[in-house]
């Protein structure tokens, strides 16, 4: 079936099986997926679909200050770049990261909002950003990228060595953009165990779990961070920082 068979099925699937107390659903393959999909899905089925962004944005500080720890850099000196247009889940990461590195530039399709974004940022916080619409000539700037946007495309070639794409996009659309170079280094999601969560021993759940399946337990806990994954391998922390950037050059 093609993409929009599929989500017929799905959508006509998920209406048999849903009851007055349905309000979530976890997709499990959700990468097959993009943002459009999802909200056709949800609006014909009037649930919401667990996408992980919170549990994603809570985690990337402590995430990155783990990273430059292994990697005795400063995060403070860095600067970090924002692709994305939407405005709660752009400010929400603004506000867990302004105080963390040395200054945040947002790029996308922000034209509508970028006022708003910018307003509330320097009225709350003091915080002045950047907004680039030619991102491809600002990239060697930038060591952490953080992607929302699905269907974005900018050339890779022009990143600087090493550079760390947090792609927290639907459809992982960077992973399909890495170039022959290796340039870039794309975290496409946080693994977190089940250890501690309450749910019934059975045959659906692997020991690590992604973020948009944890996000549905809302525990939040820091302990339960595992590993990163990279291009279908799962790294710790430490791992990640001694094969993929301290082996290979550093930032």
């Amino acid at each position: 079936m093609g993409k929009k068979e599929i989500i017929e099925e799905f959508v006509l699937a998920t209406n048999k099986l849903k009851n007055e107390n349905t309000s979530d659903v976890i997709i499990e393959e959700l990468n097959f997926f993009n943002m459009d999909d999802i909200k056709t899905i949800e609006s014909k089925t009037n649930l919401n679909i667990v996408k992980g962004i919170k549990t994603l944005t809570l985690f990337l500080p402590l995430i990155l200050k783990k990273i430059y720890k292994h990697l005795n850099e400063d995060l403070k000196e860095e600067e970090i770049l924002i692709i994305g247009d939407e405005e709660q889940s752009t400010k929400e990461i603004i506000e867990r990261l302004y105080k963390d590195v040395r200054f945040i530039t947002l790029a996308g399709d922000y034209d509508n909002i970028i006022e708003n974004i910018s307003k509330e940022m320097m009225e709350k916080y003091g915080l002045s950003i950047f907004y680039s619409k030619k991102v491809d000539n600002i990239l060697t700037n930038y060591s952490i990228i953080i992607n929302l946007k699905d269907n974005y495309y900018f050339d890779m070639d022009k990143l600087r060595n090493k550079a760390i794409i947090f792609d927290f996009s639907i459809s992982k659309v960077m992973k399909n953009q890495k170039t022959k170079t290796k340039k870039a280094i794309i975290i496409e999601d946080f693994m977190f165990k089940i250890d501690h969560i309450d749910i019934a021993d059975n045959n659906f759940l692997n020991s690590l779990i992604p973020s948009y399946v944890y996000e549905q337990f809302n525990r939040l806990n820091s302990a339960d961070f595992a590993s990163l994954s990279i291009d279908g391998k799962f790294y710790n922390i430490q791992n990640f920082a001694d094969d993929q950037i301290k082996i290979e050059g550093k930032l």
